[in-house]
């Protein structure tokens, strides 16, 4: 895969191109609110793309030792092309220089299938398993389904410095 040189830009405003992949991501409205401006005042936001029009968007919060990586999203015509690794790099990057200890990002785990993408991805980039947190998904008001899988549990992924 060819990673290309991507812009990352620091957002403030979110547009309705900027909901459609936060809600892509995480469907449940009242926690994508929680994690954002003005619930969560030190959420910062990163996008690439243009302003009103964002090929991907990653939100990240502090958390008592670093940053969790909220919420990462890219339009699904714009896949495959190295946006999400691009962000991801760029927060730990921002993590580093600040220096801060860790990162953790998490994302649904699908039982019986193999090679979840998002973790693979996630693992090759850096980040260790650091855990489940069963029944995550099973309080979301609508079921989340996956690949055709029901999804009930986050694995929780983290990178110390």
């Amino acid at each position: 895969m060819d990673v290309i040189k991507h812009e990352i830009e620091h957002e403030a405003e979110l547009s309705r191109a900027h909901w459609d992949l936060l809600l892509d991501a995480d469907p449940w409205l009242e926690a994508v609110l929680d994690y954002l401006p003005p619930t969560q005042a030190e959420a910062e936001m990163f996008r690439i793309g243009k302003p009103k029009n964002p090929y991907a968007i990653c939100v990240i919060v502090p958390i008592a030792d670093g940053y969790e990586i909220k919420n990462i999203a890219t339009r699904t015509i714009m896949r495959r092309q190295g946006m999400a690794s691009a962000l991801i790099t760029h927060v730990l990057e921002l993590a580093k220089m600040r220096g801060v200890k860790a990162v953790e990002i998490g994302t649904g785990e699908t039982p019986g299938v193999m090679g979840n993408a998002q973790i693979r991805l996630y693992e090759k980039l850096g980040f260790k398993r650091d855990g489940v947190l069963k029944g995550f998904f099973s309080r979301y008001p609508i079921p989340i389904i996956d690949n055709g899988h029901l999804l009930r549990d986050m694995v929780m992924l983290r990178q110390e410095f």
